[in-house]
Order: structure tokens, then sequence, then C-alpha cells
């Protein structure tokens, strides 16, 4: 075909663009190309014409081959390339949007659009953000780049970890009790351990007793810091103030656990003078506590009944984190009444715990227990037991036991 033809051909796609008429365009046009493949002016018209994003990218590019300082191909270039780019990127086609978008940005390093699409297309949070601040650069103003900073700074906040139960929860969270144990995650607030948390004890003792695992293994602070919490979230303060004033003299020490410790040691101080005072100004002191601890309902209401009709004020517990409990409402008892055999904590270990605190360490213990024999009453001696009763017991022994131990003051002749 000869030139004349394909100027006419060309003059006749012009006019059908302009028309309106892009069907016919293209079709003419393409003709156009196919006759003279390095018509500058038909591929421009395709480019501005085409149906998809990427054919017109494809003719603008065929138009920078033929003449590479062709200045309409080269102004249309980036924002071809952002086109192409969100369609690739909407065809989930990440990588090729990528390149594209990047292309984007070199030709025209204050395209707006270009940079919001990259970090949309981020492979990290950091990378997001980094190319969020280009935009927040070329317009302070844009609120989609805002939203989006804000979305990936949340993503690199450091996520909540129990450091009991190991939950992981939302980043940027970082809840007062972890959402899976229920256990109070730090003592920032030492009011927080002044009643009873309402962690699930099952799951508190589990950890506990691999935390204590971990500690003799490696007595870093993190390991007593840890085991210590686990101590107050059962209720074992003067267990958990061990724990965590031996975090404070390990290494690593961090100084902001020292400072919460001592925070802490203090709050209790004052916490323990109140309630002394609060006991002492509510309890007669010429009525002794004993305090019976048995899973047992039965057994606790026989040993109340018979304690409590000659005297006694008796107070009553069913494991050893209601023993913590009461002694922590109502300070320590003269004596103690321990079942040996107790789901958990039993009689034995919670006789140990009670000589290793402070406030317990001298008041006289008695095992009640439904096993008889000389070797049960010997490992009771060497726990720290003072007597040794065998269910079911004659209510006069019981008596007879506990009142050798704590005599009842006799009323005024």
């Amino acid at each position: 075909m000869a030139p004349v033809e394909t100027v006419s051909l060309l003059r006749d796609g012009i006019a059908a663009a302009r028309a309106g008429d892009k069907a016919r365009t293209r079709t003419l046009l393409r003709q156009v190309t196919e006759l003279e493949p390095n018509n500058e002016l038909a591929w421009l018209w395709l480019a501005n014409t085409a149906e998809d994003p990427r054919e017109s990218l494809a003719c603008l590019r065929r138009v920078m081959e033929v003449n590479p300082g062709n200045e309409y191909a080269a102004a249309g270039l980036p924002d071809a390339l952002c086109r192409a780019g969100v369609v690739a990127a909407k065809a989930n086609e990440r990588m090729q949007a990528k390149i594209w978008f990047a292309e984007a940005t070199d030709l025209a390093p204050r395209n707006e659009t270009a940079w919001l699409w990259r970090a949309g297309l981020a492979d990290t949070a950091e990378e997001g953000v980094e190319l969020l601040q280009f935009v927040l650069a070329i317009n302070p103003a844009n609120e989609r780049a805002k939203q989006g900073l804000a979305h990936y700074q949340a993503q690199m906040a450091p996520r909540f970890a129990c450091p009991l139960c190991d939950f992981q929860g939302e980043p940027g969270k970082n809840p007062h009790a972890c959402p899976r144990c229920r256990s109070v995650v730090s003592i920032e607030n030492p009011a927080a351990f002044d009643a009873p948390t309402g962690a699930d004890r099952r799951m508190l003792e589990t950890a506990a007793h691999k935390i204590y695992a971990d500690l003799q293994a490696d007595p870093s602070s993190m390991n007593a810091y840890k085991l210590g919490l686990s101590y107050l979230n059962l209720g074992y303060i003067d267990e958990g103030i061990k724990a965590l004033q031996t975090a404070i003299k390990a290494r690593p020490a961090d100084a902001a656990w020292r400072n919460q410790v001592n925070r802490f040691v203090k709050h209790r101080e004052a916490v323990r003078k109140t309630a002394d005072e609060e006991r002492r100004r509510l309890i007669p002191a010429s009525k002794p506590t004993i305090m019976i601890v048995d899973d047992s309902p039965t057994i606790r209401k026989l040993v109340s009944v018979t304690l409590g009709t000659v005297g006694y004020q008796v107070v009553e517990a069913a494991d050893g984190y209601e023993v913590a409990e009461r002694i922590r409402q109502q300070g320590a008892p003269q004596l103690f009444l321990l079942d040996i055999n107790m789901p958990g904590l039993d009689g034995y270990q919670l006789c140990k715990m009670l000589r290793q605190n402070a406030e317990t360490s001298k008041v006289p213990i008695i095992f009640l227990t439904g096993k008889d024999g000389f070797l049960n009453k010997l490992r009771g001696q060497w726990a720290g037991a003072v007597e040794y009763l065998t269910k079911p017991f004659d209510p006069q022994k019981l008596l007879a036991a506990v009142g050798k131990i704590v005599p009842l003051q006799k009323a005024p002749a």
C-alpha cells in the first residue's frame, strides 16, 4: 500500500478518535502500524485510545523505542505505568505491579499515586512505612498515607506476650491481664494483687512448675521475675516477693523491675499493717484462731463445730489458695489443721510453704489424715508438724490436741 494510503488511514483514525469512536480509531491505527511500524503519531493515538492500560503502556514504550526524545510519550509514561500497575495489582500480579510502580517513581519522583501503591504492595511493615514517608514528604495532607502509616506502625509494635502462659496477643495491645490465663502480667500497679486476680489456677500452677524448672537451669532475672508473678497471681504473696527480690539481684537485672519491686514491697507492707490494725480492732485477743484446711466440707464443718463450741474462732480453707486468701484477709492463725491428701498442693507441700513464710513460719501445725503408720507420722514431723491426728478422729481427742498447743483462756471467776 502506498504511503498516501497510510496518511489517509491515519487521518481517518484521528478523526474517529476526535469523534469519540475509539473502536474505529483502533482498527484504522492498527492498520497504519502494520503498514508503517515506526509511525510515532499512530502509536501515540493508540496509547490514548487503548482499551487496557497495559496496552496503552505498550504503545507508549513503542513510541519511545522509535523516538527516545518524544516529549509526549515521556510525559505520559509515568501515569501509564501507574494505571498498568493498578490493573496488575488488582489481578494479584504483585511482582509485575511492583516493577511498574517502581519505574513510575524513578521517572517521576513526586508521583504520589505511585509511591502510595508501592507502599500498599510492601512486603514488610518497615518497607511500607518508608514508602509512605515519601508520600507525606510530597503531600503532608494525604489522608490515605496517614492511615496507611498508622496501620503499618501498629503492625510494627511489639506483640503482647504473656510471661506466664506464652499467649501471643495482637500487636500494639498491652492488656493489664492475659486474655488466656487471666493473670495480672505486671506489678506496675501493686494494688492489682490486693484481691484475688481471678487467674486460672490450673494453668498457673502448671506454668509455675515449668518456670521454677527454668529458673534452676537458668537463674536469670527474667525467670525469677516470671516465677514471682506466678506466685503473686496464685495468692502466695510472700513467696512472690522473694522471687521478685531474687530477680532484682540477678544479672542482668532490669532497673524498671527493681523500682517496681521496691514499690510493690512497700505497698504490701502498708497493706499488711492496715490489715493487722483492722484485725486487732475486730477480733478479740482472748479468742484463739484455728485454721482448718481440708478439701472435704464435711470435715471442715465437723472441726468448726467441735472447736467453735468451746470458744475457738475457726477459719475454713479448702486448699492452699484459700489459705493464702484467709491469711491475707484475717492474718495468720494460732494453729493450722492441715489435711495431707488434698488435690493440687498437698498438706506436706503446703506445710513447707507455711514454714518458709515469715508470717506463718512459727505457727504450729497439726496434720489430719486418713493414713496411719510410723512413716507417715515421721514424714509429718519432718515437714514441720507438731501433731498427727488420724481421720476419723474423736472430737475429744481433737480438743485435747488443740488445747495442748493453743489453750483457751479461762473466763474470770
